[in-house]
């Protein structure tokens, strides 16, 4: 290996730790416990050395964020390529891609999705649109294949989206399997397997169906 590769290597490496530090101290102190000097710390390298490879906090900040959503569209394009366009089953691979992803890398997940005053960002702007294309295009393909019913398909993902990140944020603020007081339906179940559950609700819906008949409620929870 040549000396110029060799350096290229280590350059590439502590450009990548420079990277992973600022994603955990943006995930553990938000953004205005971020700095340079945090980040050159927890590296082990001095704060002018950061100089080298980010202009600045806001572009530091910039490329976590834009790592970050590469790797959840990577998520998200792997499960769609196992099912089929047009088929349900793809719709539902993507939401169960957003739990996997948020479960296995959750240092990202609270980064991207926490709010960051000053750096907004624009759903165009992130790679493969944040995740959102990916979700439309199969929404799109299943209404179009007829294994979804026709609406706005905006408002559908838009849903879908809502209701897997309302329950990974819920998931990250308190351990909900291991909450009693929310009743032995959510007690011991973990994210993944609730997100399933929830996957009925989201194909029959909540009304009663006539076939049902007033018997079908088992007096759980009734007044």
């Amino acid at each position: 290996m040549t000396v110029k590769a060799t350096v290229t290597r280590r350059s590439s490496d502590l450009e990548a730790a420079i990277l992973a530090a600022a994603r955990d101290l943006l995930a553990q102190r938000g953004l205005d416990g971020l700095s340079m000097r945090a980040v050159a710390d927890r590296v082990g390298v001095s704060a002018t050395a950061l100089y080298h490879y980010f202009e600045n906090k806001d572009a530091l900040v910039e490329r976590v964020v834009q790592s970050g959503f590469q790797r959840f569209g990577e998520y998200l394009q792997e499960a769609a390529e196992r099912h089929p366009h047009g088929s349900l089953e793809r719709v539902r691979a993507l939401g169960e891609a957003y739990v996997h992803f948020a479960l296995e890398n959750q240092a990202y997940f609270r980064v991207l999705f926490s709010l960051r005053p000053g750096h907004p960002q624009k759903i165009g702007d992130l790679p493969d649109g944040g995740g959102y294309g990916v979700l439309r295009a199969a929404v799109v393909g299943s209404m179009a294949a007829g294994t979804m019913r026709r609406a706005d398909p905006d408002l559908v993902v838009m849903y879908l989206w809502s209701m897997t990140h309302g329950l990974l944020t819920i998931a990250m603020a308190c351990r909900i399997e291991e909450c009693p007081e929310l009743g032995p339906g959510i007690t011991g179940r973990q994210p993944l397997d609730l997100f399933k559950a929830f996957g009925t609700f989201v194909r029959d819906g909540l009304a009663q169906r006539s076939d049902e008949g007033a018997t079908a409620n088992t007096g759980e929870g009734s007044a």
